[in-house]
């Protein structure tokens, strides 16, 4: 099968296409036809040989959207045919792989293009909220990086589990972020969300580049309320009694319960997700799409066949 990928680390241009043997299933595993897939900063690190160098063959990916092929043995839930999503292995590929466990079913009104762009930051936003934000109904929630793929999400799952969502983020997304339903913003280059939103938040939740600024966290969350960053700052300390959580990875939660949730909501018209960028199923596609994310871009990246 065709595939995209590379052999050691670099820029953009290390991806080259593959002829791989389509991958063959155990009795637990689904083979999708991908339609669709997602690229993340993840991806672009990896690529750049951040988390060392790559020395054999790397087919990336993990967000894909298409159509089943095949099925092992065990699989119960889905059938040949079915349109899924999946946080699966190796998505960068004409087929993939996945499991019951981290794969949902696509309604016919979702598109594959949308399905892809929400698994990786939904999942993300997701947990941020339930299992590192144990977010309640009626509590408050500052969102820093509120027009991004994690926190635009993050938001509107916050406002459809009950909370009051603030926003904050620069003044050239305030009406995007509002339109998603958030009442309250504050822009960061007009002003100082620490100085306003003093002691505000029963959970903040940081998705901003880096997570910037963990000492405003601590400024805007209220006594013994809860901050889940991506930030990994190990010198924060504070004196109110709040729990800082680092947002992470964690097999605490099933990929499938984030998925569920948010597809249920999108197929509602309950959620969106902001898509900047559908390339073509070639190298050149995947080439454009990795060098899009090496710098500041706006929306999804999205690596399509049916462009």
């Amino acid at each position: 099968m065709e595939a995209f990928g590379y052999e050691h680390s670099g820029g953009p241009d290390v991806f080259e296409v593959y002829e791989v043997p389509t991958p063959k299933l155990k009795e637990t595993d689904i083979l999708i036809e991908t339609k669709a897939f997602g690229l993340n900063n993840f991806e672009r690190s990896q690529r750049a040989g951040m988390f060392g160098e790559t020395t054999k063959l790397r087919i990336p990916g993990r967000d894909v959207a298409g159509i089943v092929k095949e099925t092992g043995s065990a699989v119960s839930n889905f059938k040949p045919g079915d349109r899924v999503v999946a946080h699966g292995h190796h998505s960068y590929a004409k087929f993939a792989t996945s499991s019951e466990d981290n794969t949902v079913i696509i309604p016919e009104k979702i598109s594959f293009e949308d399905a892809a762009a929400i698994v990786t930051p939904g999942i993300t936003a997701y947990n941020a909220l339930h299992y590192f934000g144990n977010v309640q109904p009626g509590q408050v929630v500052i969102v820093k990086g509120a027009s991004g793929g994690v926190g635009s999400l993050a938001s509107q799952l916050a406002l459809n589990f009950g909370a009051h969502v603030i926003g904050i983020g620069s003044s050239k997304n305030e009406s995007y972020v509002e339109s998603l339903g958030v009442s309250e913003y504050v822009a960061y280059d007009k002003d100082n969300p620490e100085e306003i939103m003093q002691d505000k938040a029963d959970l903040v939740i940081n998705s901003a580049m880096n997570g910037a600024s963990s000492a405003e966290d601590i400024a805007m969350v209220k006594p013994g309320g809860t901050i889940a960053t991506v930030a990994h700052d190990e010198s924060e300390v504070n004196n109110k009694g709040v729990q800082i959580n680092h947002i992470e990875p964690t097999k605490e939660v099933a990929d499938t319960d984030a998925l569920k949730v948010i597809i249920d909501l999108m197929a509602n018209k309950k959620l969106s997700i902001k898509v900047g960028y559908v390339l073509p199923f070639t190298l050149e596609g995947v080439r454009k799409g990795h060098t899009i994310l090496d710098r500041r871009h706006d929306g999804r990246v999205i690596i399509s066949k049916d462009v």
